[in-house]
């Protein structure tokens, strides 16, 4: 007897869950902002069910904080808390592209290439979305290509920040994501020519390049509230 493939069915909930998620990591909503059960519903065009268990999913995720009694908010980082977070991986992202020239791991660079390949066609229309998961893709396949596990899930914990700081770096600046993918182009090159001190150096440069954009959006956040 052949078999058949089961079909999943995503539930109303994972798709409520996913449309949140994602207008959240694009900026639709930007931090500080709450977040109300019955202005998502007519948003979504779904009922408060399952609206609020994505709310619960997304609150796991650190996308969101719940608050006694008032309900959820997208959460507002502290300039020292993005200052400190942007120092530790600035170093770990250019740990991560020195480990990776110093591999030289062919089917690694391929991947890499790939990505960046895709991201530049994502980019051109304007699918930022796309753009936006091919961004983490190039740094967890740079972070893979090193050969150190543990650095892997560091940086791999550090994900949700990332996302949710990138929002405040790429707010109202349409060049910003071509530069970052120019940045990540310059990133390869090195890791390619097994130069360690300079994918290293680019690595971090890149990282750091992006901390006063995101204070600068903190800041328009802060004003605003």
């Amino acid at each position: 007897m052949a078999e058949f493939q089961k079909i999943k069915i995503d539930t109303v909930t994972e798709v409520a869950y996913r449309h949140l998620r994602d207008l959240i990591l694009t900026g639709y909503f930007l931090p500080g902002q709450w977040l109300r059960e019955r202005e998502l519903t007519e948003l979504i065009g779904v009922s408060r069910t399952p609206i609020r268990e994505a709310l619960r999913t997304l609150e796991q995720d650190q996308l969101v904080i719940a608050e006694s009694r008032r309900g959820f908010r997208i959460p507002v980082p502290t300039a020292k808390e993005i200052r400190d977070f942007y120092e530790l991986r600035s170093e770990l992202e250019g740990m991560a592209a020195a480990k990776a020239a110093q591999q030289g791991d062919a089917g690694r660079m391929a991947e890499i290439l790939q990505a960046l390949d895709t991201a530049q066609a994502s980019l051109d229309h304007e699918e930022i979305l796309q753009v936006i998961g091919l961004n983490n893709r190039f740094h967890d396949l740079v972070a893979m290509a090193s050969g150190n596990q543990s650095l892997c899930d560091v940086l791999g914990k550090l994900r949700t920040k990332v996302n949710l700081f990138r929002v405040l770096s790429w707010s109202g600046r349409r060049e910003r994501p071509g530069e970052t993918l120019r940045q990540h182009r310059l990133i390869f090159a090195a890791i390619a020519e097994h130069s360690e001190r300079r994918a290293r150096s680019l690595a971090m440069d890149h990282i750091l390049d992006s901390l006063p954009l995101v204070l600068a959006g903190l800041n328009a956040v802060q004003a605003n509230h």
